[in-house]
């Protein structure tokens, strides 16, 4: 088990030093907003900072009765603090599925890497770049880099297209290297646990 969880820690350790790398650099690089075509207009590098969850989901709705900086500062904190219990507890589960079938420990290495890595920027980026915030800063405060912008409709439909109403409707959300080896993770993890399934299924186990 001690080997197991050496691999573990290395990829968690990996997918953590990724991510945090580019995002100080794109923060430390460019102004907020900013945009580059890396190929095409289909894949941009835009940098964007999301104060909610993913996808953007936020919790301001529910402190609407709160007035001045509370209703801003009790969302950003309460969102970091669930986001904490959740990959903890994520991460146990995971760590015990890896026990049963060592097949597993890629995927929930990337998995648990990449919500650590976005924690980091909710825990400590309103502290680390005061001078390069959008907003006030504070522990457990920050808010999630993302820079990858991969805009499908700008590289093979016309341009008129994505527009509905008048606005331009993107067809997924800015994302970091922590959001993909999440989503990879994920998939990863679905495909060994249904793929284990239909074994058990034909053996009759």
């Amino acid at each position: 088990m001690k080997k197991q969880s050496l691999q573990l820690g290395l990829i968690v350790l990996g997918v953590i030093l990724v991510d945090q790398l580019t995002k100080v650099w794109v923060k430390l690089s460019y102004p907020l907003g900013h945009e580059i075509r890396w190929i095409g207009n289909w894949l941009k590098l835009h940098y964007v900072e999301n104060p909610g969850a993913a996808f953007g989901l936020s919790l301001s709705g529910f402190f609407r009765s709160m007035e001045g900086e509370a209703a801003e500062v009790a969302p950003r904190i309460i969102l970091t603090l669930l986001s904490l219990g959740i990959a903890v507890l994520v991460s146990l589960y995971l760590f015990r599925a890896i026990r049963e079938d060592v097949r597993l420990l890629p995927p929930a290495g990337l998995i648990i890497g990449g919500a650590f890595g976005n924690l980091i920027d909710r825990i400590f980026y309103g502290v680390l770049f005061p001078e390069r915030n959008a907003y006030e800063g504070g522990w457990f405060q920050g808010q999630v880099v993302d820079f990858i912008y991969v805009d499908i409709w700008q590289g093979i439909l016309p341009e008129w297209v994505p527009f509905i109403g008048g606005e331009y409707i993107a067809l997924w959300p800015v994302f970091n290297i922590a959001d993909s080896c999440i989503s990879i993770g994920v998939i990863w993890l679905l495909f060994l646990t249904l793929r284990r399934r239909s074994s058990d299924t034909k053996t009759g186990v």
